[in-house]
C-alpha cells in the first residue's frame, strides 16, 4: 500500500509499527495525520477505521468505514462487514470484491494454512459421506462450488466422469488450473454460474464455501434447478445453535440446522448431521455436514 507521497507513507508506516505494539489510540492519531497528506488513500483509510475501532471509538470508526467506502464503493477491504458488525447486524452475504481480494491474497499459502495450521478436513469427510450414501455410484458432471485451490475437487476426482469448478478468486482458480484436477474451471460468483450452466449436474458439492454466505436460499434455488432428479448435493456449513443465521467475528457465517431444512424444500434430506472440519486457534469449529437429494 502506498499513497503516492513519501511523507504520509512513512507516518503510516510508523502508525502500524504502534498498531502491532498495542498502542490503538497513538495509532489512530499518526494515521489521521498521513490522511492529512494523502486525503484519497482508500487502504489507510480502511486501517485507521480499524485502529479507531480497536481503541473503542466506535462512532468516529463507522464514520470513517463510511469515508472508506466513499472511496471504494465496491469495498475491496470489508468495510460493510465491520459496519455490520459494530451495529450487530447481519447482512445477507459478503462484499464479492472483498472475497476476491482476500482470496487472490490468500491463494499462495492457502493449502498449507488450511491443512496443517487450521487442520482442515471438509474435503475427505464430504467424500467419505458421499461414498456411504451412495457407494457404487459414479457421477456423470459434477460441480465444485468455491472450489479454491482445489482441495475438495481431488478428493473426488476418481468418482467423477466431468469436473468443473468455479471460484470468485482468479488466484485461487490459477492454483487450481495448475494441479491439472478439472477438466472446466471458471471464475464467477457461485449462483450467476449455476443459473447459466449449459448442462445439468448430478453432483454439487460446497465444501466450506456456505460459511462465506448468509442467505443461503438464492443458492439452493439455483442449485434445484440445474441438478438432476437424484443428483446429490453435498455441503458443509459452520454450525448456528439459535436460530437462522449470523456472522461471526472472523468474517464467516454460521447456520442453524432449522434454516437449513427450511430451504431444502425442493431436496430430499439424506443427511444433516454435526461435524468438525477445522480449527479456530487450536479449538474445534462446530459444524454441520449435509447431502441433499434431488
Amino acid at each position: 500500500m502506498s499513497s503516492g507521497n513519501l511523507t504520509a507513507d512513512r507516518r503510516f508506516d510508523y502508525a502500524r509499527s504502534l498498531a502491532a505494539a498495542g498502542d490503538h489510540h497513538a495509532a489512530a492519531d499518526v494515521m489521521a495525520q498521513a490522511l492529512e497528506l494523502a486525503p484519497e488513500w482508500a487502504e489507510a483509510r480502511f486501517a485507521y477505521a480499524e485502529e479507531l475501532a480497536a481503541a473503542g471509538a466506535r462512532d468516529d470508526a463507522k464514520r470513517a468505514y463510511q469515508a472508506y467506502l466513499a472511496r471504494d464503493p465496491v469495498d475491496s477491504m470489508g468495510a460493510g462487514v465491520r459496519l455490520a458488525l459494530l451495529d450487530a447486524a447481519t447482512p445477507d452475504a459478503l462484499p464479492e470484491a472483498y472475497m476476491r481480494r482476500l482470496f487472490d491474497e490468500y491463494a499462495p499459502r492457502f493449502d498449507t494454512a488450511l491443512v496443517e495450521r487450521l487442520r482442515y478436513q471438509a474435503p475427505e469427510k464430504l467424500a467419505a459421506a458421499i461414498a456411504a450414501v451412495a457407494p457404487q455410484r459414479h457421477f456423470a458432471h459434477a460441480l465444485d462450488l468455491g472450489c479454491g485451490t482445489g482441495l475438495a475437487g481431488a478428493a473426488l476426482r476418481d468418482r467423477v466422469e466431468r469436473l468443473e469448478g468455479v471460484d470468485l478468486s482468479p488466484a485461487m482458480v490459477a492454483a487450481a488450473q495448475r494441479k491439472a484436477i478439472y477438466d472446466h474451471l471458471a471464475v464467477s460468483e457461485m449462483v450467476t454460474f449455476v443459473g447459466t450452466a449449459a448442462q445439468p449436474f448430478d453432483l454439487v458439492i460446497a465444501a466450506d464455501v456456505l460459511v462465506y454466505v448468509g442467505d443461503l436460499a438464492p443458492l439452493f434455488a439455483a442449485v434445484a434447478r440445474k441438478i438432476t432428479a437424484g443428483g446429490l448435493f453435498a455441503f458443509t456449513a459452520q454450525r448456528h445453535d439459535d436460530a437462522g443465521f449470523v456472522l461471526g467475528e472472523e468474517h464467516r457465517y454460521r447456520h442453524s440446522a432449522d434454516y437449513l431444512r427450511a430451504i431444502a424444500a425442493p431436496f430430499e434430506i439424506v443427511t444433516l448431521t454435526p461435524d468438525v472440519f477445522r480449527q479456530e486457534k487450536g479449538i474445534d469449529v462446530p459444524g454441520l455436514l449435509a447431502i441433499l437429494k434431488r
